[in-house]
């Protein structure tokens, strides 16, 4: 019997099955190949993009806060102001942002502990 390697090699995209074909098309023959031997026989899920960039925008997010931003950021982001602020609450909490409060002034945490 032929190996393996000997019938990959050569294989194109014009051998797969029609239901295989766009995913090696999307990514090519090479990865598709590596996919394959990786999770060959499995179900996988291929998340949407908004999950793949969820903790990097999230890391933006923290980022960019300044203590007085979570609307700004919430729309910048089309995150919800309860997002961003689940988001960055550690730094509120804290007190660590990147521009001081005025002096007086009091900060969600303060609200959120006073009850009001």
């Amino acid at each position: 019997m032929a190996r393996e390697k000997d019938i990959i090699s050569g294989i194109t995209i014009e051998d797969l099955q029609e239901q295989h074909r766009p995913i090696a098309e999307s990514i090519g023959m090479e990865s598709f190949i590596k996919l394959v031997r990786e999770f060959g026989g499995s179900a996988i899920y291929i998340p949407q993009m908004r999950e793949v960039t969820k903790m990097r925008v999230y890391r933006m997010i923290r980022d960019e806060f300044d203590g007085t931003n979570i609307k700004k950021l919430a729309s910048k982001y089309d995150v919800s102001e309860s997002t961003v602020y689940n988001v960055v609450r550690e730094q509120i909490q804290s007190g660590v942002h990147k521009h001081p409060m005025i002096p007086g002034q009091m900060s969600i945490a303060d609200m959120l502990q006073s009850g009001e």
